[in-house]
């Protein structure tokens, strides 16, 4: 089996929740549908879950579950973003940003009295990038390239890709998970699983200051 894929009987027993509470967290969208694989084996059909991702998240669930309702929780887990709005006066003190990431992005959207939860998405991606240290210009293409095409509400199961040749790069919006085949002069320089920054962006931002 493949090393990054992990059986229900194994995600049992490592975590030591119940069947029962595996399958309501299904039904509430706090395990997506679609991290239950179905494979066949000697057995017959076994569900199966990607293995990083799905530890992590009963972990973070197992530590959340004390102080939110199941539909709190649904609410911190679903594919659309909270309704948040952030004004730049307060957006330093959650600390996701850097005082240059967000004087950098800011200078590049239309003046606003506060910033929503894609903005704030936006810039963290810029964030990130910034640290495996892409070019100040291609982060402001990569910024603008995001706030045209990436609306978290209707495409939060997609990866952002970035690709080098030379001295030019190029970004693109991906399905999760999907092959990628380059010729040996491109480089990989980032790849990004926007689903889950933007789960845990949420979780910081509520965390925070109790969104």
């Amino acid at each position: 089996m493949e090393a990054d894929l992990i059986s229900k009987k194994e995600v049992l027993e490592l975590t030591g929740i119940s069947y029962g509470q595996l399958y309501r967290w299904k039904r509430k969208n706090i395990i997506p549908e679609s991290w239950f694989i179905k494979k066949s084996s000697f057995t017959g059909q076994e569900t199966f879950f990607p293995r990083e991702k799905m530890l992590s998240r009963i972990d973070t669930i197992k530590e959340m579950k004390d102080d939110y309702s199941l539909d709190e929780l649904s609410d911190f887990f679903s594919p659309n973003p909270t309704k948040i709005e952030i004004s730049a006066d307060e957006l330093p003190s959650y600390n996701i940003l850097s005082e240059h990431t967000l004087s950098f992005c800011i200078a590049l959207l239309p003046v606003r009295k506060g910033f929503e939860f894609p903005d704030l998405l936006n810039m963290l991606i810029i964030e990130k990038a910034k640290r495996i240290q892409v070019p100040s210009e291609e982060l402001q293409t990569l910024f603008l390239f995001l706030h045209e095409k990436f609306t978290p509400l209707k495409d939060s199961s997609l990866e952002l890709v970035g690709l080098r040749k030379e001295e030019e790069y190029v970004w693109m919006l991906l399905p999760l998970h999907s092959d990628l085949l380059v010729d040996h002069l491109t480089r990989t320089v980032l790849r990004f699983d926007l689903q889950q920054m933007m789960e845990e962006l949420k979780i910081t931002l509520t965390n925070t200051k109790g969104i």
